[in-house]
């Protein structure tokens, strides 16, 4: 069993991010001052995407990929849609 320092869970979020049309979800841990682009392209990678312009919609709103995961308003345990601002993942 490890312990984490208290400072360090502070600091990230644990999310779920699913992909429309895929059945299976997946969960991530993300530093809260991550870049929503940053983030979305860990996802996409880990669900075998490359290219295009990944980001993250929460609910009917799709974050700003400049923008920190935690300035879009992305908390612990949130469920957020991979998706391609280009088109679609």
């Amino acid at each position: 069993m490890s312990i984490e320092p208290v400072e360090a869970r502070h600091n990230t979020i644990t999310v779920t991010v699913f992909v429309p049309g895929e059945t299976e979800s997946r969960t991530f841990e993300f530093e809260k001052h991550s870049r929503v682009g940053e983030a979305a392209r860990v996802a996409a990678t880990a669900f075998g995407f490359s290219g295009g312009d990944p980001t993250f919609a929460k609910g009917k709103d799709v974050l700003d990929r400049q923008k920190q995961l935690v300035a879009e308003g992305v908390r612990d345990g949130d469920a957020l849609e991979l998706i391609d601002t280009g088109g679609g993942v």
